[in-house]
């Protein structure tokens, strides 16, 4: 970092170096377990001239990750309201989870307990105003209305307004901060807003400084699309920000409910007409918000063809028209043609997910009318053959029946038929009583 950016924006040189061990005096030096580092040596001095000063030692043992912090409870307990509603009774204590603060972090904000100075970088900064939030250490009262959340606060107003590469630079360190740096303070949205401060329509934006944007893991992502939801005033940043997201995590990472949450931050009515068609046309979104973008182009396309016609409709002409009320008409009418085209695109987009969802529709029917015809024949084939088996004669037993002349058959009218040719022949009884007959009328007729 060049001297020049180091004047300009008060970054003053390391306070401290880090060092494998250090032995810090201390009243009670049974606290100081041997697993621990200490506190780096610049701030030891620190704490020193301020034992030396007031004619107090340190009476407080505070751990932060592995080192160890010997410091005046009253010095630490006047700036943070979170330790002092966790120190008032205790001599030593622990920095747990969910406070992800690092040493390095900690050293620079017992700096300012007790000498209301910090050393702030464009890659400390995050961490320190992050951690400044989680301690609760915004009471001015007595420090001349000077407390740490307000001046990380205004040093990081600062750096990220300046210059995107800056904005960039925090923006990354906010990384390994998250979620607590967007709950704390919302610094993700708000480098990522200053990025793009000036082009809110997206002509998308630096694509290498938000790349850095598809680390964030789901969940925290959806927070950061929250917040830039209700800062920006247009949300064309918003939708390409998520897009590259989808883009990024295409591999399954990413469930349908989640992109739909996702999508649900982007207002559609704050989205330029542009990009508004190129959501219609986005496979990567779901279905549901290609919807509703369509119906928000179908609704601004209306009513800009309202106005176009409006402004013109069907006016006399003067005589003495200008060139340029001539230019402006044409250009409504070039304006109105270009939205009609629009219209139409939308509806045939419309019209392409109809049959889309009518083609589904009938393959579904289509496989329960199978299913259900072809259990409809098996219950026929079923109930056919148990009706054979109690209903049918064999032909064997009717030929049997038949040839008893049995009460009923064909026989017992004297008549049998021929097997071969199925016609009845005549039994003799039947021809002796035929020819008898014969015999008696042609003798009476003789007589």
């Amino acid at each position: 970092m060049s001297n020049g950016w180091n004047h300009q924006f008060g970054v003053i040189d390391t306070i401290y170096e880090e060092e494998p061990e250090f032995s810090s005096t201390s009243s009670s030096p049974s606290l100081s377990p041997p697993s621990f580092s200490s506190s780096p040596p610049l701030l030891h001095s620190t704490i020193s001239a301020w034992s030396l000063s007031s004619g107090h030692q340190t009476d407080l043992l505070l751990r932060v990750q592995g080192t160890c912090f010997r410091l005046h409870k009253d010095r630490i307990i006047s700036r943070s309201s979170y330790l002092k509603r966790h120190l008032t009774n205790l001599t030593e204590f622990t920095l747990s989870p969910p406070l992800n603060i690092t040493p390095h972090t900690f050293a620079a904000i017992a700096e300012f307990c007790y000498s209301s100075r910090v050393h702030l970088t464009p890659n400390n900064v995050a961490a320190i105003r992050t951690a400044a939030g989680l301690l609760g250490m915004t009471d001015s009262r007595g420090y001349d209305g000077e407390n740490l959340c307000h001046v990380a606060e205004s040093y990081f107003n600062r750096i990220v307004g300046i210059d995107q590469e800056y904005a960039s630079v925090v923006l990354r360190s906010c990384m390994a901060l998250l979620p607590e740096a967007e709950t704390t303070a919302s610094l993700v949205s708000r480098c990522i807003e200053a990025l793009v401060w000036d082009d809110y329509d997206g002509h998308d934006i630096d694509a290498t400084c938000l790349n850095v944007v598809v680390e964030i893991r789901p969940q925290d992502f959806q927070s950061v699309v929250d917040s830039i939801n209700a800062r920006l005033p247009h949300h064309d940043v918003l939708y390409r920000m998520i897009d590259l997201y989808f883009k990024e995590n295409k591999n399954g990472k990413l469930t349908e409910e989640q992109k739909s949450q996702l999508c649900n931050s982007i207002d559609c009515t704050k989205l330029s007409p542009r990009v508004l068609m190129e959501c219609v046309q986005n496979p990567r979104v779901p279905l549901r918000f290609i919807v509703r973008a369509m119906l928000v182009e179908h609704l601004n396309t209306r009513r800009s063809i309202a106005v176009a016609a409006a402004a013109s409709g069907g006016n006399q002409q003067d005589e003495r028209e200008s060139l340029g009320d001539i230019l402006r008409r044409d250009s409504a009418r070039r304006q109105t043609a270009q939205l009609k085209e629009a219209m139409d695109s939308t509806c045939s987009r419309i019209q392409s997910l109809e049959k889309e969802l009518n083609g589904m529709r009938k393959i579904l029917l289509d496989h329960h009318a199978a299913d259900a015809e072809q259990q409809e024949r098996k219950l026929n084939a079923l109930n056919s053959e148990r009706s054979a088996s109690f209903h049918v004669m064999p032909a064997a037993a009717e030929e049997r029946k038949i040839g008893r002349g049995g009460r009923g058959s064909v026989s017992s009218s004297a008549l049998m038929y021929d097997g071969e040719s199925g016609t009845p022949r005549m039994t003799k009884s039947l021809r002796q009583r035929l020819m008898s007959g014969l015999k008696n009328a042609f003798h009476r007729k003789s007589l």
